[in-house]
């Protein structure tokens, strides 16, 4: 399938149209709630054996009632039996509820987690390359992790508990208004009291939680960025100013967190003091009112009001975590709205032969500023051409294989590829037509083949070991004790930095693809791997279209063409024979390299 722009313009306009206003409280539960339907019927399992609890649990005040006034008043054994057994079957019962409650309740929560971190994950895995680099990695981690882990909270934890209470305090006014009316008015009375209190820290709340969730990822992506580095840091002695910047980040988090308990640490003395002062009213009413004179009344709601304000504390303390785990929530949304990005998954039928790439007077600016990375570049590569990129750095070289792979669009110009326009086209689409070798050699925790695959099952095992034959590899992966499935190490630590660019050149070559990049390519192996990727480069010149950014003039020696360049522009260009003779920039680069200066 393929993604021209009037296409991707109508995508960004309908999620432009699907945003809407989630700042308060239920708009946000409900969007969110949108994407957890699916197992609604498990936590209404869950509910049902919640409420079965309550129930049970507010019949044993009254049956304790009633042993007090029709048993033990009248010593009738028969009776105190009776209720007693009742009263063991609501334990028994409780026990039952409590257990199919957790069950299903635990179940629920996995599933929405699983759900929802599938989704953020492709979401952000899907995320065009400059959107990606716009927050830190650590922020997407916070993402996947926290974020993601608040929704189970705010409903497997909160919601359920909230409901939990506000079904409590409805059970047991309606069981005290059957037992005492007066009483009963008092104890409703002091709902809307707490129901004030509860919004006058709410708009203190969220942004409390919105601080401290904000902090936790400037902090995770400080702590990824600094030890990534850390053999950086430790080789230029910088531990002590590193530090300082990190307790920097973690200041913040300091402040954030203090602005939270503060808020907090207001609100449940409130709550507890609204307890006491209700138990001076109730048992002065007690002593006036005739009505509960009655010992087993009196003793019923006794309990009753001390159950009373126990989900009036829990729906205090319940509401913190209600702001902690929207705040969590509220920053997925985002990425919950983006339009699912439809990934191409086969070569255009326009682009199953690459007959020419075109470079038409491109100009790139990173910020969309007047600082220009590349300025008026032309270029024409044919088919099967090998095109050699030298340059100093910063000369644009990097950013131009960039364009080409469709990772950003060119701020003037265009790059043709059969003579058209790539920026039609989602960057997916252009990824099946070039393979890229990077400077670095990334390698992922696993085996050679699970390097060399990057995962992929639908990979042969003779396509494999035919890549690795072109890279000269082979030999050295049959010696080795587990061939193919010998790990690599965290990061490729297990082989050399030689093995690893090979490697990561073999896993490029059995995609197969009509172009292939290289940047640098050679710029950190030795000698002898540097002949085995250039021996490499001859077997398959010809076949496909290459361009290498090379370090080492010695690889682009035997290119098609060798382009020259400094500062975003094309200094000079020709064969290597055409640009010694001309004895121009690429002359003195390369004497100086022969020179070793």
């Amino acid at each position: 399938m393929v993604y021209t722009v009037p296409y991707m313009k109508r995508r960004m306009e309908g999620a432009i149209m699907k945003k809407r206003d989630l700042r308060n409280d239920w708009a946000l539960f409900s969007y969110i709630t949108g994407y957890i339907k699916p197992y609604l019927g498990i936590l209404f399992l869950a509910t049902v054996a919640l409420a079965g609890n309550l129930v049970l649990l507010l019949l044993r005040p009254y049956l304790t009632k009633q042993v007090i006034d029709l048993g033990f008043a009248t010593n009738d054994i028969a009776v105190i039996e009776y209720y007693a057994l009742m009263y063991g079957f609501t334990i028994i019962g409780s026990v039952l509820f409590i257990f199919v409650e957790n069950y299903f309740l635990k179940s629920f929560g996995q599933k929405i987690i699983y759900n929802i971190r599938s989704i953020i994950f492709q979401k952000i895995l899907n995320k065009p390359h400059d959107e990606f680099y716009k927050l830190p990695i650590g922020n997407w981690v916070t993402r996947i992790t926290n974020d993601v882990e608040s929704l189970r909270t705010l409903y497997t934890d909160v919601i359920l508990n909230l409901a939990s209470s506000g079904l409590m305090i409805i059970g047991i006014l309606g069981f005290m208004y059957a037992i005492n009316i007066p009483l009963a008015i008092i104890m409703t009375i002091l709902l809307p009291i707490m129901g004030g209190i509860i919004w006058v820290f709410q708009k203190f709340s969220r942004k409390a939680f919105r601080q401290v969730r904000r902090s936790v990822a400037a902090s995770n992506a400080s702590i990824k960025e600094l030890l990534n580095y850390i053999v950086i840091v430790k080789s230029y002695g910088g531990e002590r100013a590193i530090e300082e910047r990190y307790n920097t980040v973690n200041k913040g988090f300091l402040e954030a967190g203090l602005f939270e308990v503060t808020t907090f640490s207001i609100f449940r003395p409130l709550v507890d003091g609204l307890f006491f002062v209700a138990l001076i009213v109730i048992f002065t009413t007690t002593n006036v009112i005739d009505s509960v004179a009655d010992a087993g009344t009196v003793f019923a709601f006794i309990q009753y009001m001390d159950r009373f304000f126990q989900p009036l504390k829990e729906i205090a303390d319940k509401y913190n975590s209600l702001q902690s785990a929207l705040a969590g929530a509220e920053r997925l949304v985002p990425l919950l709205e983006e339009e699912d990005r439809q990934i191409a998954n086969e070569v255009p039928r326009e682009f199953k032969h690459i007959e020419s790439i075109d470079f038409e007077h491109v100009w790139f600016s990173y910020d969309n500023n007047d600082v220009y990375a590349l300025e008026d570049f032309t270029l024409s590569i044919k088919a099967g051409e090998f095109i050699g990129i030298v340059g100093p750095s910063g000369s644009g070289k990097s950013t131009l294989l960039s364009l080409l792979m469709g990772l950003y669009k060119p701020t003037k110009g265009a790059i043709y590829i059969n003579g058209i326009d790539i920026a039609n086209y989602d960057s997916s689409v252009l990824r099946h037509l070039m393979g890229y070798v990077f400077q670095q050699a990334y390698l992922f925790k696993g085996s050679i083949k699970d390097n060399l695959t990057l995962f992929d099952t639908s990979i042969s095992y003779d396509d494999m070991v035919a890549a690795a034959k072109q890279v000269n590899l082979d030999s050295m992966i049959e010696q080795l004790p587990e061939g193919y499935h010998t790990p690599v190490g965290y990061l490729g630590s297990l082989l050399s930095d030689g093995q690893k660019q090979l490697l990561a050149f073999g896993r490029t070559l059995i995609r197969n693809t009509p172009i292939l990049l290289l940047d640098e390519a050679t710029a950190n192996i030795d000698s002898h791997t540097e002949k085995q990727i250039q021996a490499s480069i001859e077997n398959i010149r010809g076949s496909k279209t290459i361009v290498s950014i090379a370090h080492r003039l010695s690889t682009v020696q035997d290119a098609n063409k060798i382009v020259y360049m400094e500062y975003g522009k094309i200094i000079e260009k020709g064969s290597f024979e055409e640009l010694i003779n001309s004895k121009g920039a690429f002359y003195n680069l390369w004497s100086n390299q022969q020179s070793g200066s």
